[in-house]
């Protein structure tokens, strides 16, 4: 069974015990601190996914770690653990997320460009977003990469919207060597 269909399989039962017990936003917080942990500590990682540390000592860990979260996520990383799927937890975290921006119908937009963008033009971003997809809410991270030149790339739910100097000059190279 692949990855994400085990991470999705955990979180879904998370998202939905959360929901019905009216947990949702406690579990998300949780999640995010667990996402965090991950994306910042390689240390974690290796720990997690190393054969070498027995259940018991890898619960007690995640229970020291996340002792401060809610019963509910901590029962899930420990139920994980049980069925040696600790090395999935991560991926779980971020189905769950998934799972959460797409009930909230928040959407996660991605803008990349060549120098730092104003307020005016990202709440354009954001307004021009909301459109396509209907969403309640955008969260915007931004990344400036001088090498575009120019424009700026618009990225979200599967879709790039790409209006860069770099992207154009490539077109044109493309076209005058078919000419």
């Amino acid at each position: 069974m692949s990855e994400q269909r085990i991470a999705a399989r955990y979180s879904k039962a998370l998202f939905d015990k959360a929901q019905e017990e009216g947990l949702l936003e406690v579990v998300k917080d949780n999640v995010e601190e667990l996402i965090s942990l991950s994306n910042e500590s390689r240390d974690f990682m290796l720990f997690i996914q190393s054969p070498m540390y027995k259940m018991a000592a890898k619960k007690a860990a995640l229970d020291k770690i996340f002792g401060k979260q809610h019963d509910l996520t901590k029962g899930i990383y420990a139920l994980m653990v049980d069925k040696k799927r600790e090395s999935f937890i991560p991926a779980m975290g971020f189905s769950f997320m998934k799972m959460y921006n797409d009930f909230q119908k928040i959407v996660l937009v991605e803008v990349e460009s060549a120098v730092e963008l104003d307020a005016t033009t990202i709440s354009e971003i954001e307004s021009f977003v909301k459109k396509q997809t209907n969403a309640n809410s955008v969260k915007i991270t931004t990344k400036i990469d001088p090498a575009i030149m120019g424009g700026i790339t618009i990225e979200f739910n599967g879709h790039i919207f790409d209006n860069t100097v770099l992207t154009q000059l490539k077109k044109i190279k493309k076209e005058l060597q078919i000419a």
